[in-house]
């Protein structure tokens, strides 16, 4: 049987380059969420860096506009997210330390339900459960999030280049892809719109998430309102439960506690106000940015926590909505274009 010698030297070269490329990525592998950081905040800071450095009254210098830009972006979506990680990283910190406490009231309570409702609610087989899930998932979240001044430092050396030479960068992605031009051009389009939708989209519902489960918070009297408000935010990333997770126990917390109208009027707040936040901004303002699937965004929470910490809450819907859109292109490309 005849080989033909150009595609074995071809098959031979693209197999090289697998086993070179799959090696760095091992190397690098620590980086991967400093670099999917600096693809987004590159995706959302391109046109006002053109903007400025082409399309201003005054011209801005190159370096002074990337440099205002990038602190811009530090204050306005790097701090908050920083600062909400830490909060939430000390609180976990605290119920790792306290755990056993907090288990037995949660007991207690559930005792108190077993006897009025006849359901138990925290049996012994579910308190188990809850010591391994939390001796497995906690430490990793933990050491993830820590990392996370290393990786921003990384992502913004990254940034800086890739917004210095912008349209270098990009002239150089188009070269480099192996697709046709009109599959190309999908591509990158593709992949700013699921980058604005899995960034932006979720961090703006998670925050209107926030706000509003803090006023009722606020209002019907839960202690710690902010943390609870916070980790109502995070709550809304994940599909069908999403944020009755924490406010539906809370509004029972408070009612078993005595504050019945509190408690009732809570769960009624819920209901119609903090539910439908999400079912609106997702009708009006996601469909725009680019819908993403909420099958997507549960299992990118899923497997984003653990690599990345807290923000794998969008890097996670990031890399399953990559993968996703690099099927479509391989579809188009070699099988023709999608109907």
């Amino acid at each position: 049987m005849h080989l033909n010698n150009d595609k074995l030297k071809q098959s031979l070269f693209l197999l090289t380059l697998f086993v070179l490329g799959g090696f760095l990525f091992w190397l690098l592998k620590g980086f991967l969420s400093a670099f999917l950081g600096a693809v987004v905040f590159y995706v959302l800071l391109r046109q006002p860096f053109f903007y400025l450095t082409q399309k201003a009254k005054r011209k801005w210098n190159k370096t002074l506009a990337v440099v205002m830009l990038m602190f811009a972006s530090f204050l306005v979506l790097v701090m908050p997210v920083f600062l909400v990680s830490v909060m939430l990283s000390g609180k976990v910190s605290y119920l790792i330390t306290h755990y056993e406490d907090i288990l037995r009231i949660g007991q207690e309570w559930s005792n108190k339900a077993k006897d009025y409702m006849g359901i138990d609610l925290l049996s012994q087989d579910t308190v188990g459960k809850l010591t391994s899930l939390a001796a497995d998932v906690v430490p990793g979240f933990l050491s993830a999030t820590l990392s996370v001044v290393a990786d921003i430092f990384v992502l913004y050396f990254m940034l800086y280049f890739m917004l210095a030479n912008a349209k270098t960068f990009v002239a150089y992605i188009r070269k480099s892809l192996p697709f046709k031009n009109e599959n190309n051009a999908l591509l990158l389009s593709e992949l700013k719109l699921q980058t604005i939708s899995n960034s932006i989209g979720i961090l703006v519902l998670a925050i209107l998430q926030a706000i509003t489960a803090y006023i009722g918070y606020l209002v019907f009297g839960v202690d710690e309102p902010l943390f609870w408000a916070v980790l109502t935010g995070v709550m809304s990333v994940v599909p069908v439960i999403g944020t009755t997770i924490v406010w539906v126990p809370l509004a029972i917390f408070l009612y078993a506690a005595g504050n019945h109208w509190q408690g009732a009027a809570l769960l009624i707040y819920g209901s119609v106000i903090i539910t439908n936040v999400d079912n609106v901004f997702r009708f009006v303002v996601q469909k725009k940015l680019g819908d993403t699937h909420p099958l997507i965004t549960f299992f990118g929470v899923i497997i984003g926590l653990p690599l990345f910490g807290f923000v794998g809450i969008i890097f996670g819907p990031l890399l399953i909505s990559y993968f996703i859109l690099l099927l479509k292109i391989y579809r188009n490309e070699y099988f023709g274009k999608e109907h």
